[in-house]
């Protein structure tokens, strides 16, 4: 009876509790009457451990001890501080976190990005500039590093560049597969045939296209440029007519390009002697002394061409183009200077305005002012070259090479135009074509060592070993003891020797081996340089094998050049072996830890991060 009694009532209770009348008794409602338990002892140990969280920002480490202490301890005090607890907690795990002072090893961080982006600025590497300004703002929001950004940013905006002022793209390794072979062998014919096509001077170039207009009237004066007068014929004609002056100018002219100095330099001096009113005289004079650093004779002839005419033409310009020496541009200064100040509305004024701005690389301002002073001085070419030089700092290359272009066509007988053009193309890595341009200066200066050097040097760039040693050979008849000349040219007939061993012809490449022993007896001292650089050049025609053990010679003849194991990884890396590249680049690195071009490898090839 009372098991029946049982199970009808057990049978009632959950139907009952199925139909929802009584009540369920859930975890939930034991928890709370569990935390209603009283441990006051207990809640203050966790709100004391909770108190030290909080002061060290681990606000959720905080917030889960104050929780304990209030089940344990439900006071007002802990519910307070759960709830400011928990919202710390959200806002720092949503990732904001509150503006404090910079700290020292951020600030001298940033210093440090800044000084790079300056050093960059200056070598108009403005997008690395703009990067590294842009780090330094991040660790140190300056107001210094903010204008700096702006100021990049709008020059980059400029010059057309693709590269976002906001935005750092992390450089990504190509596949093996993607890297071009790169063979210049196959079109060496070519290129030989466009340099000697474009031997012709660019005054000639320039002149070829006026004949659209007139066709056969230029033709014949064109025919005409090409004859050049021999130094009999211009020693007849000046003989015949002593009192031409500008026949004795092309005179002695002609005997300083056959190097015959001190006759001209006594052509000058009668110059100057019968004409003491004629600016030009005192001219030629003093830019004959110029050319050979006698500064002080150079200064009284040009300061007495200027007294006889404040504004002479030839020698404020001669004065704008003095770029290359501190010492030159302090001396154009002062000439400009006296000019100045006798005619303060005169173009001297101005040139002295331009050259200031561009020394403080104010360059679109310089450009501004260089184009008023060509505009109101329509017969001073100096303007052109100025504006030229603005350009070029503002990094816009197409209006530089076109002012220089213009330069050079107003005046085809000042050759600081073509110096200017053959420096842009040497910047671009058009080493040919900076040669070639340089030529020209050449012709018209022909003792200027300085263009005789970048002449054989772009030849030698652009793996023209013949024409970069007679360049070479030139400029030792001017300078015996020129030390870069007496490296590099050995290196130039030791790479003509080994290529005309390679090419069978074996006199020819002891008579060349012979002339770089007798040029420079140490082939310890150039003997290194000469497999680098012949292993860079079997590279690039794609001879690998010969790439390679040119560079092993160079390492057993100059085992720590860390600039030899940098070719060598990029042959390897050429050749699709990464890790022998890698390895070799690390190698460099390990050698000379300065050396941003291993660097810059490592990171193509992923092996270290940036």
């Amino acid at each position: 009876m009372n098991r029946w009694f049982y199970i009808l009532t057990t049978r009632l209770c959950l139907a009952l509790v199925f139909s929802g009348v009584a009540p369920i008794f859930t975890s939930q409602a034991i928890l709370l009457a569990q935390s209603k338990k009283k441990n006051p002892a207990q809640a203050s140990k966790y709100a004391k451990r909770g108190s030290s969280r909080a002061k060290k920002k681990d606000f959720k480490g905080a917030l889960a001890d104050y929780k304990k202490a209030y089940q344990l301890n439900p006071s007002a005090n802990y519910k307070k501080k759960v709830q400011q607890l928990t919202s710390l907690a959200n806002k720092q795990g949503g990732g904001k976190q509150s503006k404090g002072k910079v700290s020292k090893k951020q600030a001298a961080q940033a210093s440090k990005y800044a000084k790079r982006g300056s050093a960059k600025a200056k070598n108009k590497d403005y997008a690395g500039a703009l990067k590294d300004f842009q780090r330094a703002l991040r660790l140190n929001p300056s107001a210094s590093n903010k204008k700096r950004v702006s100021q990049l940013t709008s020059i980059m905006k400029k010059t057309g560049s693709s590269q976002t002022a906001g935005r750092t793209t992390k450089a990504k390794m190509p596949s093996v597969s993607d890297i071009p072979v790169i063979s210049p062998v196959k079109y060496a014919n070519d290129i030989y045939n466009i340099a000697e096509a474009f031997e012709m001077s660019t005054r000639n170039l320039a002149r070829a296209t006026d004949l659209l207009d007139n066709k056969q009237k230029k033709k014949i004066e064109f025919v005409k440029l090409q004859r050049t007068p021999s130094t009999l014929e211009l020693e007849n004609a000046a003989r015949t007519e002593p009192n031409d002056f500008r026949k004795q100018v092309d005179l002695a002219r002609n005997y300083e390009a056959s190097g015959r100095f001190d006759d001209s330099k006594e052509i000058y001096l009668r110059l100057a002697a019968q004409n003491p009113m004629n600016a030009d005289a005192h001219f030629h004079l003093g830019a004959y002394y110029a050319r050979f650093d006698q500064m002080t004779k150079a200064r009284h002839a040009f300061d007495e061409a200027l007294d006889i005419q404040p504004n002479h033409r030839a020698t404020i310009e001669a004065m704008a183009t003095f770029f290359n020496k501190k010492e030159d541009r302090s001396f154009s200064d002062d000439v400009l200077a006296r000019s100045a100040e006798k005619d303060p509305t005169g173009p001297a004024q101005q040139i002295s305005r331009i050259r200031k701005n561009l020394n403080e690389f104010n360059f679109e301002y310089a450009a501004r002012l260089a184009q008023s002073g060509q505009d109101k001085f329509p017969n001073q070419e100096a303007f052109i070259l100025l504006k030229g030089k603005a350009f070029e700092g503002m990094g816009d290359m197409e209006k530089a090479k076109s002012s220089y272009q213009e330069s050079i066509k107003s005046n085809p007988t000042n050759h600081e135009p073509y110096i200017a053009l053959g420096d842009l193309y040497s910047s671009q890595g058009k080493h040919l074509y900076a040669a070639l341009t340089y030529s020209d200066a050449v012709r018209l200066d022909p003792a200027n060592e300085d263009v005789r050097f970048k002449q054989g040097l772009g030849y030698f760039k652009s793996s023209e070993w013949g024409r970069a040693a007679s360049s070479w050979e030139d400029l030792l008849y001017y300078d015996h003891n020129n030390q870069k000349v007496n490296l590099l040219l050995p290196q130039a007939y030791y790479i003509l020797a080994v290529e005309y061993n390679r090419s069978g012809q074996s006199s020819l490449g002891q008579s060349a081996f012979r002339k770089a022993i007798n040029i420079n007896r140490n082939s310890a001292a150039w003997l290194p340089g000469s497999m680098q650089t012949l292993g860079s050049f079997y590279r690039e025609k794609g001879l690998f094998k010969e790439s390679l053990a040119a560079y092993q010679e160079a390492i057993e003849l100059r085992p720590s050049d860390s600039k030899t194991y940098l070719g060598l990884g990029i042959t390897y890396w050429k050749m699709k072996e990464a890790a022998l590249a890698k390895a070799a680049w690390s190698k460099s690195m390990e050698l000379d830890p300065t050396n941003n071009d291993a660097r810059g490898w490592l990171l193509l090839s992923g092996k270290i991060s940036g």
